[in-house]
């Protein structure tokens, strides 16, 4: 489990590293009120700092922003992401994994523009295959393929995941990573 200590950005680089890399972990449009619950999840306090650091990441259009009746939803742009790749290891390894898990418990792939598949094929074997998979407008989030012996079991794992796939996502990335916090 990831330290709890007060992580302390030293500049406002970092506090754009930070956001950019958390839009680029959550990886679809999220509102305003979310994104500052896992902000306020991982640091200590949010100063004025952040806002102007979300104001200048839009204008230079790093950060996609959506402003719809009351509330705004933030993105990270390609600009963004390339950004973020290059230098998200700046942050510290444990505050990221932390930063992570807390993404983890609001991520959800029915609300976003994540696409589920699953299928069931029949193989010589007379086993069956169960594939799942995840898609988003990035590309592909995960696949999966599973052998199952009977096709009972087969649909059951299909049907599970067509139901609750964050929960499926979730448990994958828990038994992947064996990080616990991926379970909350």
């Amino acid at each position: 489990m990831a330290k709890k200590k007060p992580y302390k950005f030293l500049s406002k680089t970092d506090i754009k590293i930070f956001i950019l890399f958390l839009l680029d972990t959550i990886r679809y449009p999220i509102d305003r009120s979310t994104l500052m619950k896992i902000m306020y999840e991982n640091i200590e306090s949010i100063s004025i700092d952040f806002e102007e650091c979300l104001v200048e990441l839009v204008a230079d259009k790093h950060i996609y922003l959506d402003a719809q009746e009351e509330e705004r939803y933030y993105m990270i742009s390609e600009s963004g992401r390339f950004i973020s790749a290059e230098l998200y290891d700046m942050l510290d390894e444990t505050f990221r994994e932390r930063v992570t898990q807390s993404v983890m418990r609001h991520l959800t792939l029915q609300n976003s523009d994540t696409t589920i598949f699953s299928e069931i094929r029949e193989r010589e074997d007379r086993r069956f295959e169960v594939f799942l998979s995840a898609t988003d407008n990035q590309g592909e989030r995960f696949s999966l393929t599973m052998v199952t012996a009977s096709r009972e079991e087969a649909e059951r794992i299909r049907n599970n995941y067509e139901t609750r796939p964050d929960s499926v996502y979730r448990g994958i990335l828990f038994s992947a990573t064996g990080r616990i916090g991926y379970l909350n």
